[in-house]
């Protein structure tokens, strides 16, 4: 059997060919990038996404496609969609996990109804980029006309699967991620927050589970991606819920740590206790929860390139990496340090940003990068340590991600302790088929 699994991640649509044995065939990627608009807001447009997933399916093998007969997927969440009874966008693009217009928003849900209540509900504290109900408020408040005109919310595996199959679907993970969801007890739409927040209850959809077949491929896309018409399409999730479960994590105690665009570590629970200090979420398997946190990874290495190492190659930063961080192994100190928000903190109401501490003429820029990347570790260790007083704590860490590299998994074992890891590619694209062969 052959599936066709894709991954529409922070920055590219990402698509494989997988057989029953979970074996790649082929493989393919094409990127797509994000409106920076004023009022702290980032979205990205329906065309940019879906041209990127038809041009990534135009470089796989054609002979290959048209044997598929199954197709699944992941999106990057929170990344809220406002759709027509046709499935169409009525705000004209997707709002992705970076944006922050909501910060008042989460004032608001505070003195309304009080964040320890609304955590012991949702599982998080109503920090923006967290979840979408900040977001939903904010369009409540400041462009009602949209949600006047929206038959469903969700996030983009709504938006996905009803372009897809013609067929309405939030998922478990995504359900959620939303924010009006009663992740503690994994119970069903919360009416008491819906109601509370004056939306409307028909608006939220059917919930199901991730990896179950949910309709077939409709004729138009089957068409552009060169498939067969009618082959069955699983219901998709969460792109960190499908790496759990590609990194064959499906107990309580798993860890995944995910080095991309963003910097993410999630571990599996069965014990649902709410913490300020990180996000609790649905796992893709009913009676697991995630404890999830997040920041800057690769987008930050990015950054640093374009203003500090402009006349590098690509091939010359990660070269430059490896040199600071054995610089820093060998010392065993480094005087500078960093905080690592420089898109913001998802577990914080105020507006927080990124520095460095302990500059002098003396500092390097080697120094600076690696200050940096100490300081993603610090956040993904914290994490760990809060689960680890909640449950047995698994003695491996699984690592997917294009940072994986010698140098920078030579770096975490400094501060993951007795943890080992293990390197796992291609995560989120093989959890798709993993959560497809769970329900066949």
């Amino acid at each position: 059997m052959l599936f066709l699994s894709v991954d529409f991640g922070t920055s590219a649509v990402k698509m494989s060919l997988i057989d029953e044995n979970l074996e790649t065939r082929c493989w393919s990627k094409a990127d797509y990038h994000y409106l920076i608009l004023p009022g702290e807001k980032n979205e990205l447009r329906e065309a940019d996404l879906m041209n990127a997933f038809f041009a990534a399916a135009a470089k796989l093998d054609g002979s290959l496609l048209r044997q598929v007969e199954m197709i699944c997927y992941d999106t990057f969440s929170p990344s809220p969609v406002f759709l027509d009874k046709e499935g169409n966008l009525v705000y004209p693009n997707i709002i992705t996990h970076l944006d922050r217009r909501s910060r008042e928003q989460s004032r608001y849900i505070d003195e309304k109804f009080g964040k320890e209540r609304y955590m012991n509900i949702s599982g998080i504290y109503p920090f923006p980029g967290g979840c979408s109900a900040m977001t939903l408020i904010w369009f409540k408040q400041n462009m009602p006309e949209i949600l006047d005109k929206t038959y469903a919310i969700g996030h983009l595996p709504t938006y996905i699967h009803k372009k897809l199959t013609g067929k309405w679907m939030v998922d478990f993970v995504n359900a959620s991620m939303l924010g009006m969801y009663e992740t503690t007890t994994q119970g069903s739409w919360s009416d008491e927050l819906i109601q509370d927040f004056g939306l409307k209850r028909e608006q939220f959809g059917e919930i199901y589970n991730p990896g179950v077949v949910h309709g077939t491929l409709v004729k138009e896309v089957a068409e552009r991606l060169g498939v067969r018409e009618g082959i069955p399409v699983c219901v998709g999730t969460n792109d960190v819920a499908a790496a759990q479960m590609g990194a064959g994590n499906k107990t309580s105690g798993s860890i995944i740590n995910t080095t991309g665009s963003s910097e993410m570590v999630s571990i599996l629970t069965d014990k649902p206790q709410v913490d300020p200090q990180y996000y609790l979420r649905n796992a893709a398997l009913p009676g697991l929860w995630q404890i999830y946190v997040t920041t800057c990874g690769g987008f930050g290495i990015d950054w640093f390139h374009e203003q500090f190492c402009r006349e590098l190659t690509k091939e010359e930063i990660y070269e430059l990496e490896e040199k600071a961080i054995d610089e820093y192994l060998a010392k065993g100190e480094l005087e500078v340090t960093f905080d690592p928000y420089l898109t913001g903190d998802r577990q914080s109401l105020e507006k927080r940003t990124g520095a460095w501490h302990g500059l002098t003429l003396a500092a390097t820029r080697e120094e600076m990068l690696t200050a940096y990347l100490i300081g993603i570790q610090e956040v993904m260790v914290g994490a760990i340590r809060k689960a680890a007083s909640l449950t047995e704590i698994k003695g491996t860490v699984k690592i997917s991600g294009g940072m994986a590299t010698e140098a920078y998994m030579r770096l975490k074992k400094k501060f993951y302790g007795n943890l080992s890891f293990e390197v796992v590619d291609d995560c989120p694209i093989l959890g798709n088929v993993e959560l497809a062969k769970y329900y066949m």
